[in-house]
């Protein structure tokens, strides 16, 4: 009888139920938390690049491990993939590591120029959080597909220090989404291998 009362006595402490237990600060989200996500949606836009641009952007970043993901937010397998890159980002930035996105979405019609596509693709990259650099193609995507030799994306480049492209990560030998690339088990291990080398 006396242990029962002794673990009601401790619930009701822990629980807060006692009197004069007043308010209970940590039940309440901390202000920063609020905070977070606008400052992150500031953080995150767009720009346009054509492919040139892209490659310049690229060779800019040299000394540093870069990670290209071409997708499009009708690729169903880019959509799924593509939160990995934020990730790569959050983990491996402070040690050199620069992330970019190209969207393939713009298809070349002539009353919609590139940038016209910002509203379609703003959205998502807000909802995983790309806060690095964002491209939408300037050209068009079957333009971009046959210069990156490319069937459909996602597909991914990883480029090491020198510059160089170390691994192009692609799904077009892949019979099954099962088969496909993963930022966990195919792009981390490498950027993790590509971080340690010296330039």
């Amino acid at each position: 009888m006396n242990t029962r009362w002794v673990m009601l006595g401790l619930l009701m402490a822990i629980c807060g139920c006692g009197k004069g237990s007043g308010p209970q600060p940590a039940m309440t989200p901390p202000a920063e938390t609020v905070d977070v996500t606008p400052e992150k949606t500031m953080e995150i836009d767009t720009k346009v690049m054509d492919y040139q641009g892209i490659q310049m952007l690229v060779e800019s970043y040299r000394g540093k491990v870069v990670v290209v993901d071409y997708w499009s937010t009708d690729c169903p397998p880019c959509i799924k993939e593509l939160p990995g890159l934020v990730d790569v980002h959050n983990e491996f930035s402070a040690e050199g590591v620069k992330c970019i996105t190209v969207s393939l979405d713009y298809i070349g019609l002539a009353d919609e120029g590139p940038e016209t596509y910002k509203e379609k693709v703003m959205p998502f990259l807000k909802h995983v959080g790309a806060t690095f650099d964002n491209i939408i193609a300037a050209d068009d995507s079957e333009t971009m597909l046959k210069k990156l030799e490319l069937a459909a994306p996602p597909a991914v480049m990883v480029y090491g220090r020198d510059g160089k492209l170390a691994k192009r990560f692609d799904n077009e030998e892949a019979a099954s989404e099962e088969e496909g690339f993963t930022y966990d088990k195919d792009i981390k291990p490498l950027v993790a291998e590509l971080v340690k080398a010296k330039p």
